[in-house]
């Protein structure tokens, strides 16, 4: 592998299912990465170490949002590769651009993506969470919370009623 690779945000279709991709390469271009790929949103040159991390975060963060939006009932497609259209693309530059521009500091990337990893377990917007968290832990657990935050505007797995006049079965 080499030293350096990019960091790149794009949207594709594949099986004509739309989907964004967010991943690495060596390509100065990543739509050359895959043929599927139409454009590129975002790409940083970066180093191997870094880019990994920084994916690794983006990653978290969008499985975790993934989890929070279904938890909450929204249904939230699984394409065959990468991430669901039903995600916007603002979303996934909040998040691709915050770990990037967060790890301009080792130091405080490291110590806010241990909070992403204690996401995946405790609910940071618990009121009860919420007056626990102080100081440095506090602002950084609202930011990552405010990542968690996107929920689609309706509900996809509501259930059809029946309409009033049609006839019911007594038992």
């Amino acid at each position: 592998m080499s030293e350096i690779l990019f960091l790149y945000l794009v949207n594709g279709e594949k099986d004509g299912k739309g989907f964004w991709k967010i991943s690495l390469t060596t390509f100065s271009d990543p739509l050359e990465e895959d043929n599927c790929f139409f454009e590129c949103y975002r790409k940083e040159l970066i180093g191997t170490e870094a880019a990994n991390k920084i994916l690794n975060a983006i990653e978290i963060t969008i499985e975790n949002l993934i989890n929070d939006c279904r938890n909450d009932g929204y249904k939230i497609i699984t394409p065959s590769e990468g991430i669901s259209y039903d995600l916007p693309l603002t979303i996934l530059e909040e998040i691709y651009d915050f770990w990037l521009n967060l790890y301009q500091d080792n130091k405080l990337f490291k110590k806010v993506f241990a909070l992403l990893i204690a996401r995946k377990r405790i609910n940071f917007s618990d009121p009860a969470m919420i007056k626990g968290l102080k100081g440095f832990t506090g602002k950084w657990a609202k930011e990552i919370e405010r990542l968690h935050s996107y929920r689609p505007s309706s509900k996809r797995n509501i259930v059809p009623k029946d309409p009033m006049w049609s006839e019911k079965k007594s038992g």
